[in-house]
């Protein structure tokens, strides 16, 4: 009777927010938007779409309704809304409301650039990837430890050494790379962006693992470069970043091939969390993970994973979160059970924290996304917070 209750309840709750949703679309783009600028939004839209279908074929990395929500959902990001705001100010469309439209354009992006603010919603996010951490017990007998690495976004794209016989040289041409040049570069070591520590992360865990004797392995999930023009020859994993995450696993912490496993068809949470399920319990080459995932992953979405993973393996399978890319400390309160002292590390706030930077709307931008995407998540019936 009460998960009956539970059930009816969030189905309410989606059926209101997608009323919400559905008005405040309507109202932005039939009532705020100005009718020469929404034909040319939907004329723009088109053509994108048929762009994509005729160089890349069908929409089918995670499906038409996340781009439409990315979509949708854009105007009510600080930097969507900002800009919408500002362009009613620079084309003077609705006249008397001109200055408040620029005003609170103005305010938000302000606003959302603070950084004592932006710092206090990833703080928040971050806070719930905490709360779902608990301790792994020992792995069941004959199973092997599994490490989830979310590796979207963790590296950069660049050169690589030559596969095959170097061209004729080219007329000359201004800029152009030498051949020393190109050499050094493309024998850097993997180039990792700011949410670089999950590979990290998951190399010392392995590095543990293995010690331990649990046999671990690592699956690697993460999708194609969709800014890498792929060459004609090379497959879709050849192209993905979670081969070049197996490249620096190897090289770095010693990780063999043999202990790691691609998943080079995942753009989203969801389809990472439906393609380990598939790898793990494939009835031609079934994984004993002892019914146990340890889960590495941003601390900004990792809320959101640890409830869609364990929403696609049931209650069968346990997650282990294993947060890491942190924005943020959690609050002295929080840790006062624990730490007393010195031993109690906490962030100084200063003056310039109320200053608005360029890092401080990028922090406020990535909480505000993670928001929506879990707001479309529950929509879509992928989570239960309850």
């Amino acid at each position: 009777m009460v998960l009956l209750l539970t059930d009816v309840f969030l189905l309410l709750t989606q059926v209101l927010l997608w009323i919400v949703v559905g008005l405040i679309t309507w109202y932005v783009v039939l009532k705020a938007l100005p009718r020469v600028l929404l034909g040319k939004i939907v004329l723009g839209l088109i053509l994108v779409i048929l762009g994509l279908a005729f160089i890349r074929g069908p929409i089918v990395d995670g499906g038409v309704l996340p781009v439409l929500w990315r979509i949708i959902s854009f105007p009510l990001t600080p930097w969507g809304l900002g800009l919408i705001l500002l362009y009613f100010l620079i084309t003077g469309k609705l006249k008397g409301w001109v200055k408040n439209l620029a005003l609170a354009g103005v305010i938000i992006l302000a606003l959302s650039s603070v950084p004592i603010l932006s710092y206090y919603l990833a703080q928040e996010l971050e806070q719930e990837g905490i709360e779902v951490i608990q301790a792994q017990p020992a792995t069941p007998a004959g199973s092997r430890r599994v490490i989830v690495l979310l590796g979207q976004n963790t590296t950069r794209t660049q050169l690589r050494p030559l596969q095959g016989v170097p061209p004729e040289a080219p007329p000359p041409q201004e800029r152009a790379l030498t051949a020393d040049q190109f050499q050094i570069l493309s024998r850097l070591p993997t180039q990792l962006t700011e949410h670089g520590d999950r590979l990290l992360y998951a190399g010392q865990l392995y590095q543990q693992e293995a010690a331990a004797g649990t046999n671990p392995l690592i699956i690697i999930s993460a999708g194609s470069r969709i800014d890498r023009r792929r060459k004609e020859g090379e497959t879709r994993e050849a192209v993905s970043e979670a081969a070049d995450i197996r490249s620096f696993l190897a090289g770095s912490y010693g990780v063999p091939e043999s202990a790691m496993v691609i998943d080079a068809d995942s753009f989203t949470i969801r389809r990472s969390a439906e393609n380990v399920k598939r790898i793990l319990e494939n009835p031609d080459n079934p994984i004993n993970f002892g019914g146990q995932i340890l889960l590495v992953g941003s601390a900004l979405n990792m809320h959101r994973a640890y409830l869609t993973f364990r929403q696609v393996f049931g209650p069968a399978v346990t997650i282990y979160a294993r947060p890491t890319d942190f924005y943020t400390l959690p609050s002295a309160s929080r840790l006062s059970r624990v730490a007393q002292g010195r031993d109690l590390i906490e962030r100084e706030v200063q003056a310039s924290d109320f200053v608005p930077t360029a890092e401080g709307f990028y922090m406020s931008s990535q909480a505000l996304t993670e928001y929506l995407s879990s707001i479309y998540y529950f929509l879509r019936g992928w989570l239960r917070p309850f």
